[in-house]
């Protein structure tokens, strides 16, 4: 460890971040990637800063500087940061593209964002964009492949020359106020917008979350696994160079589990999907053990999180039961924890709000979540929970140095120097709409409780009154349908009736398993209609899990489909968040006739809410 480990955190930009950091550990590891024979290969900070200097030089050769945009559309990999390194050195202006983007998508960011240069992971992915695009590019660098025209270079090669002449280069590094990065909105309700953020906005966000997150120094193990198109990510890894964190690059997020139990992470991060998936991952290994085994370990988890959760709230279990939580932790919920490595001490989560259900039962093997909450235009994250600052359930304290408030409906808004200016080629109407007196209102309904605590409620666009009278957060109630094993994804919506009704993406596999209904060939048939032993196995499990939440919040019109939805078929943002409107749309004729088949069930009297021993009206997509 170096004496001042904040002491690179006084640099103005982030080339000159990495130049901090050079001064204080230059052999310390930057980062680790995957050889083609599968090894981790380590890159000194001086190492990653050489190479990096070696793309600016190539991008300043090309005329590219601060006038310029460079857009990166690749999966996350080393060469992805030494893109942005080099971009950021050479004066201009980053962007991360998702290559998961659906192709319109695609052209609407790339349009938007117009790149003097752009990095692709290779000719392949630059087929897929239009002519006309790609006509107007001025540098092409390809990651994987050689050139095939005079405008495109190969970032190997780049990268395997010796060390370039950078005469040059001490004149095109950028100011503080420079712009550094653009972001583009998830599109959850439409188009993502673009959003740019200069150098010392991004180092304020550096600066907050490492001022939360004072265990992270040089020695500290991270693992790169979310796509560096999102802003959580990039940030995260500037965070890495101001303390000297060392990270493990991932290209397929798909190997996450493969590889964390080598790599031991001290932190994870990630989105509350994952960690659903990797919760449901471990019940469902649990479930397939030996009935007294099985037993034990379920009993254990149920013990270890309600004395958990006693000890969080201020209060201690009794003897008896600290012995046996002490039992339970030594012979079964440490190997549960092994899935994760042995040194792990906290995930950290961000892009939505974590079921409670779900922080409770991390909390209960020992792996606390720390929930993140913030928002696109505002580069430093609104609230962050901390190890000795946390209540499960809220997003945690507003982070300084932001603003945090609540208008008179309940909905947050944020001031402070994170907070964007406007929307990249908005016109002045629309930037002075979304940013009143400094402050902008994020769309999310919020509490503030007595010790400072921000909890969401609820997106303000998506929460809507029943017929009768009633308001809803359908995030709450998709959170607990969330619950049954086989439901993929959930999403809950007013019918025109005010009647709530959900749409279910079941995942057959985990349906077949649970209803034994197979065919001849012991494969899981799709039926043209539910079969009463399948809709009456959905009933009951949804009876289950929404016991928690009062009757008129059950949906009593349900939707189910064996089609699951994903980001290439638009119904999920690249960070796996719902686009409701898609849904709503692509599955319009299914809910009209849901809907005529809650008013012939009601014999003309509208549906106002349902209640624990009701029966939903089920169809089939």
């Amino acid at each position: 460890m170096v004496s001042n480990p904040d002491a690179t955190l006084k640099a103005s930009t982030i080339p000159g971040l990495l130049a901090a950091r050079c001064l204080a550990s230059p052999e310390a590891a930057a980062f680790f990637s995957l050889s083609p024979d599968q090894r981790w290969q380590p890159v000194s900070w001086s190492q990653f800063a050489q190479k990096s200097r070696l793309l600016a030089v190539a991008l300043i050769a090309a005329g590219i500087g601060k006038a310029n945009r460079v857009g990166i559309l690749a999966p996350t990999s080393l060469n992805w940061e030494y893109a942005q390194m080099g971009a950021l050195m050479s004066g201009a202006m980053v962007a991360g593209i998702d290559p998961n983007y659906p192709p319109d998508q695609l052209e609407q960011v790339l349009r938007l964002l117009d790149p003097a240069v752009l990095f692709v992971d290779d000719h392949a992915v630059l087929a897929k964009i239009p002519q006309d695009i790609r006509d107007r590019i001025k540098l092409t660098m390809i990651f994987e492949g050689r050139p095939q025209k005079a405008d495109e270079q190969s970032v190997a090669e780049v990268l395997s020359a010796g060390e370039a002449a950078a005469s040059n280069l001490a004149q095109r590094l950028p100011e503080p106020q420079d712009a550094a990065i653009m972001v583009f909105s998830s599109g959850t309700t439409g188009s993502p917008k673009a959003i740019v953020f200069s150098h010392e906005q991004v180092l304020s966000a550096v600066q907050a979350i490492l001022g939360a997150f004072d265990d992270i120094e040089v020695g500290t193990v991270l693992i790169c696994w979310l796509p560096l198109a999102n802003l959580f990510q990039r940030v995260i890894n500037f965070c890495a160079i101001g303390r000297g964190a060392s990270s493990y690059v991932l290209s397929d997020p798909r190997d996450l589990m493969k590889h964390i139990g080598s790599v031991q992470p001290h932190l994870l991060i990630g989105v509350p999907r994952v960690f659903e998936r990797m919760q449901a991952g471990i019940t469902e290994r649990i479930a397939h053990l030996a009935w007294p085994m099985r037993y034990m370990v379920q009993w254990s988890l149920r013990h270890s999180r309600k004395c958990a959760l006693m000890k969080l709230s201020g209060q201690k279990p009794g003897i008896a039961a600290a012995i046996f939580w002490r039992l339970a932790d030594k012979l079964l919920l440490q190997r549960l924890r092994a899935a994760f490595g042995t040194r792990l001490r906290y995930f950290v989560s961000g892009s939505a709000a974590m079921p409670l259900w779900l922080l409770e039962w991390f909390e209960g093997i020992g792996l606390p979540v720390l929930e993140a909450y913030g928002v696109s235009e505002n580069i430093v994250p609104i609230a962050i929970s901390r190890l000795a600052a946390r209540k499960l359930g809220a997003a945690g304290k507003p982070l300084a140095p932001n603003q945090v408030s609540l208008a008179p409906d309940g909905e947050i808004r944020v001031s402070g120097p994170g907070l964007f200016t406007g929307y990249w080629k908005a016109t002045p109407q629309t930037t002075e709409r979304v940013i009143e007196n400094g402050s902008w209102s994020t769309g999310d309904f919020g509490q503030l409780d007595d010790q400072g605590f921000l909890s969401l409620l609820g997106r303000k666009s998506e929460c809507f009154k029943t017929s009768g009278g009633k308001w809803i957060s359908p995030t709450r109630i998709e959170e607990q349908l969330r619950r049954v094993a086989y439901i993929e994804q959930a999403v809950v919506l007013r019918l025109n009736s005010g009647a709530v009704a959900a749409i279910l993406s079941i995942a057959k596999e985990s349906f077949e398993q649970r209803t034994g209904e197979q065919d001849e060939a012991g494969k899981f048939p799709r039926p043209a209609v539910l079969s009463p032993l399948g809709s009456e196995a959905i009933r009951t499990d949804i009876g289950t899990v929404m016991e928690e939440l009062p009757p008129y919040q059950f949906p009593v019109g349900i939707m189910v489909t064996f089609e699951q939805f994903s980001i290439a078929t638009g119904e999920l943002t690249t960070n796996l968040k719902l686009r409701r409107s898609i849904v709503a749309e692509r599955f319009a004729p299914q809910l009209q006739r849901l809907e005529d088949a809650l008013t012939a069930a009601s014999n003309g009297v509208q549906v106002k809410g349902s209640a624990p021993g009701h029966k939903p009206i089920m169809i089939l997509a």
